[in-house]
């Protein structure tokens, strides 16, 4: 668990890597300070390539199994697991301030049972406990590399998206590599349309 949130906490810290630690200062009786630990931070993903993929992670908490999240109201991004069997729920998800992993599961490989995912069993406690870590905190944003641009994309074509498009969504990318073709919108012909309407 350790070290599966230690992995997603790169993608909020924009690539650094900050191993954890359990304790930050040893303070003796009298409130002196004798150890305090200092934190190392190494790079391991450019800000631009840790941004995007917390982009995609924001889209599952959007659109996909980590829906529930969307109760914290507040920017964050995560990712589902469930095992075989149902015998292992997770969900890693983090904010600006915290990443935080959530693990419901049996010691002896039980079935947690029937519907028991990532998505329900422990994507709620995840929301649980980050809103009472958060409830003083002020909201705030992914902060967004300056190379990063948006686009506004066709999820069918991976194109840019047609005007008319109300499918559409808005998907990150480095400068330079966002889609240059927009996808065509294409009229049935007269054709095509009597036959749609014979298959009817």
């Amino acid at each position: 668990m350790i070290e599966l949130t230690n992995a997603y906490s790169v993608f909020a810290n924009l690539g650094e890597l900050v191993n954890p630690v359990f304790i930050m200062k040893i303070l003796d009786r009298h409130g002196n300070l004798l150890e305090e630990h200092k934190t190392q931070k190494e790079r391991v993903l450019d800000k631009d390539t840790a941004y995007i993929m917390t982009h995609l992670l924001q889209e599952v908490v959007k659109y996909g199994t980590g829906w529930r999240a969307k109760a914290l109201k507040r920017p964050n991004a995560g990712k589902t697991g469930t095992t075989n069997n149902l015998q292992d729920a997770w969900y890693i998800g983090f904010t600006p301030e915290y990443v935080t992993g959530v693990w419901v599961g049996f010691d002896d490989d039980r079935t947690l049972g029937k519907y028991e995912t990532g998505s329900r069993a422990a994507s709620p406690i995840w929301v649980n406990f980050s809103r009472k870590i958060l409830e003083k905190e002020p909201v705030k944003v992914f902060t967004v590399p300056e190379n990063v641009v948006f686009a506004r994309i066709d999820p069918e074509t991976g194109e840019l998206a047609n005007p008319s498009d109300e499918k559409a969504i808005f998907e990150a990318f480095k400068e330079g590599t966002a889609p240059t073709k927009t996808t065509q919108v294409t009229k049935p012909t007269i054709d095509q349309f009597f036959k749609g309407d014979l298959d009817a």
